[in-house]
């Protein structure tokens, strides 16, 4: 088994890989893809730690903005999640209101409901592929592997988890038993945050919560505050969030400040401005650098992601070799997402297969592992 030590492996550089991988490829374990998350935010999910109550607000509060905003009702399209998204991002980062209806607190609290929402979606089934399982296994036996993906999900890190293979966010982490520097391991940069990360707006330090609160973000409620319910109509849901204290561990941080939640969102206006962003952008940045593959699963390098499309430019021209690096790409019957590959690469059409995930493994993988 080759060393799992991300960028920093001494092994033969034609052995490097960069795994992009989207959200495709967690389709294949049960989880909505980006379409589907769109179609489903009205959608009140299932759990124990979720109240039905303030779900079914959330629900209403997001169906009240869709047809304020966009005209929408019942018998028309949903707006999509980069629409959703970005009308809110713009109007409120820079002050103004989206109509006379909504102000920017009203729209960042939407914002915050609506990132909830879609946390309480990727939440993990619980599905155990034992394709995906040979998939990572095979993967970091033969390849010094960095994974690099723009899903907000932990499915990675938990089949790496279930292999006992080690990973790394290649970051500082504070934990509910305090804070530690980065772990060694396969490097998982996750360009857009994750559900199971908190933020600490004082120390500028991620937080992670191990596997005393599964789910946290959502369990915990940390992106519902009282205020938001107060501000929009509803202050019996405000209180009901107030006399909660469930969420009193793990939004302090060791340092005294207060744990929120930073993720880049849908929107075409992307913020990647905190600190702990910096750090995971600069190393999957050169984790693709030093590639001599890049073999992209379940991303269909949509164009509202230009930051991660000029990263993946200028790290691609960046080299000496003009031959480098191989690209491979696995869709899913997606030929909108080919024709943006082979236009934006300049690769052939042999080098995209829309055999799916599953379909790829069972028919290349193996091809693919085993040559130079």
């Amino acid at each position: 088994m080759r060393a799992a030590g991300g960028i920093g492996s001494e092994v033969s550089g034609s052995r490097r890989l960069a795994l992009v991988l989207g959200s495709g490829a967690s389709a294949t374990l049960g989880l909505p893809t980006t379409t589907q998350l769109g179609e489903r935010l009205l959608t009140k999910p299932n759990g124990i730690e979720l109240w039905p109550d303030i779900e079914d607000f959330i629900s209403d509060r997001i169906a009240d903005y869709w047809s304020t905003v966009f005209g929408w009702s019942h018998n028309k399209p949903k707006p999509t999640l980069e629409d959703h998204f970005t009308q809110l991002d713009l109007a409120a980062n820079s002050g103004h209101q989206l109509g006379s209806k909504y102000d920017p607190k009203q729209l960042r609290a939407i914002r915050r409901m609506t990132i909830h929402r879609v946390f309480t979606l990727l939440r993990s089934p619980g599905w155990q592929v034992d394709c995906v399982y040979r998939f990572f296994k095979a993967l970091v036996d033969n390849f010094d592997v960095t994974v690099i993906t723009t899903n907000w999900d932990s499915e990675a890190e938990s089949y790496l988890g279930l292999l006992n293979i080690p990973f790394t966010f290649g970051l500082d982490e504070v934990t509910l038993d305090g804070r530690r520097p980065p772990s060694d391991g396969v490097l998982i940069s996750k360009l857009h945050g994750s559900v199971d990360w908190g933020y600490c707006d004082s120390c500028r330090t991620l937080t992670t919560f191990g596997d005393q609160t599964v789910h946290a973000v959502v369990s915990q409620r940390l992106l519902l505050e009282p205020g938001d319910f107060n501000l929009l109509g509803r202050k019996d849901l405000a209180t009901k969030l107030g006399h909660d204290r469930t969420n009193t561990a793990v939004r302090t941080c060791g340092c005294g400040g207060r744990i929120g939640v930073r993720v880049a969102t849908f929107s075409y206006r992307k913020d990647l401005n905190p600190h702990a962003f910096y750090t995971i952008w600069d190393k999957a940045a050169s984790g693709l650098q030093l590639a001599k593959r890049w073999l992209f699963v379940g991303y269909s390098l949509p164009e509202a992601d230009i930051e991660i499309r000029h990263m993946l430019k200028w790290t691609q021209l960046a080299r000496r070799n003009a031959s480098e690096p191989s690209i491979r790409a696995v869709l899913q019957r997606d030929r909108g997402a080919a024709e943006r590959y082979q236009r934006f690469f300049g690769i052939s059409e042999s080098n995209v297969f829309q055999c799916g995930f599953e379909g790829w493994i069972s028919e290349h993988f193996d091809r693919f592992c085993d040559s130079e």
